[in-house]
């Protein structure tokens, strides 16, 4: 017979590679030194795409693709740290990372999909898929079912604020606590005479979830405020969260509505002058 077929699986030879790759080299500490320096490697070859692994006590956790590797590091890097696993603060010395660099070419035959299908052959605790990756749910997606992540890995509500004033008003204090915090802090738009309301920290010590409660007893009847696995939620009304979270509730303001369940967790009651 003078003919047959041939098929070259092209994306599954060119991601095994890679992975392999990957897995050669060594892991490097994850911090502001190794990420300045990584910068400096992708301006001398100039090249900033590439794939990336994480790894949390010297065991790989999440495989990545980036546009610009240290970008995608640093972010992750800040969200670490203000997380927290069982009782204690994540150790941010525990967590490393290895990174490849691409070419265009390369980086464009580089399937993420497949990559982390390889991976997961030999690793099946990644983090992949499992609400690590997304900077933010969204102010749509509060009441959807919590993450593994955010469950296994919720946020630090001790995460300190510094730099406050004794004297901030409630309005620029959520500003200094949005622009702070490593983790989602959303708020519904304040009413100017909220948003002006003086506050005196002397006393009160410079922590999230203090400052946040601290606050709190000044708003009138109706407020509430959620602290869920990936943030903290301010709002006007009783909207219902995962019995995973812990609502405050204003002076005067009823209590909040039951838990959400799997039936109307997808149920988008959010409203659309969130901050």
């Amino acid at each position: 017979m003078a003919w047959s077929d041939y098929n070259f699986h092209f994306l599954n030879t060119v991601s095994k590679q890679l992975v392999d790759e990957l897995k050669r080299l060594e892991t490097t500490p994850l911090n502001e030194d190794s990420l300045a320096e990584l910068e400096a490697f992708q301006d001398k070859i100039n090249s900033s795409q590439g794939i990336y692994l994480l790894h949390l006590r010297n065991e790989p956790v999440y495989l990545g693709k980036a546009g610009n590797v240290r970008e995608r590091l640093a972010q992750h890097l800040n969200k670490l740290t203000g997380r927290i696993h069982g009782s204690e603060r994540l150790d941010l010395c525990e967590i490393g990372f290895k990174a490849l660099l691409l070419d265009q070419s390369m980086s464009t035959a580089a399937n993420e999909d497949i990559l982390i299908a390889f991976f997961q052959n030999d690793h099946k605790g990644l983090w992949n898929n499992k609400g690590f990756g997304p900077k933010d749910p969204g102010k749509h997606r509060d009441t959807t079912k919590p993450s593994y992540f955010d469950k296994e890995y919720p946020i630090n509500r001790a995460f300190p604020v510094t730099g406050l004033k004794n004297n901030v008003t409630i309005g620029d204090l959520f500003k200094e606590m949005k622009k702070t915090l490593p983790f989602v802090f959303r708020y519904q738009k304040l009413p100017k005479a909220i948003a002006d309301t003086l506050l005196d920290l002397t006393e009160v010590k410079r922590e999230a979830e203090i400052l946040l409660r601290f606050a709190m007893n000044q708003f009138p009847a109706g407020w509430h405020a959620a602290m869920v696995g990936f943030g903290m939620v301010v709002y006007k009304g009783r909207k219902a969260y995962w019995h995973t979270a812990e609502v405050v509730v204003s002076t005067g303001s009823l209590p909040p509505l039951p838990p959400i369940t799997e039936d109307d967790a997808e149920e988008d009651i959010s409203g659309d002058d969130f901050q």
